[in-house]
């Protein structure tokens, strides 16, 4: 059985679709911040544990935004960590986070 979504008015879906815009938006920079070296990776798991919207994030693409690392290099270090790609940051264990800033050292 597939569940149906509930049922919203116009002012409902127009409020969401603004929060979920700001979202982006809110997350995009930060990938920018941690592209620039203005934001460390120690820095965002910390700024993750108190702001829902950066906890959201996906873990690839913060690895992706990290200056010299790329798609690729981030599959490789999600793999060499054990952690999927679908995995958010909120969803990395203390383990998790270790090996990403151990593969990252190297």
């Amino acid at each position: 059985m597939v569940p149906i979504p509930p049922a919203l008015t116009h002012e409902q879906r127009v409020a969401a679709s603004k929060i979920a815009v700001a979202n982006r938006q809110r997350r995009a920079h930060i990938k920018s911040q941690v592209k620039s070296g203005e934001l460390s990776l120690e820095e965002l798991f910390d700024l993750a544990d108190h702001d829902e919207c950066v906890a959201q994030m996906r873990a690839i693409d913060l690895i992706a935004a990290l200056p010299a690392v790329g798609a690729i290099k981030a599959e490789r270090i999600m793999k060499k960590a054990s952690i999927a790609t679908t995995r958010r940051i909120r969803g990395l264990g203390p383990k998790q986070r270790s090996a990403i800033f151990h593969a990252l050292v190297r």
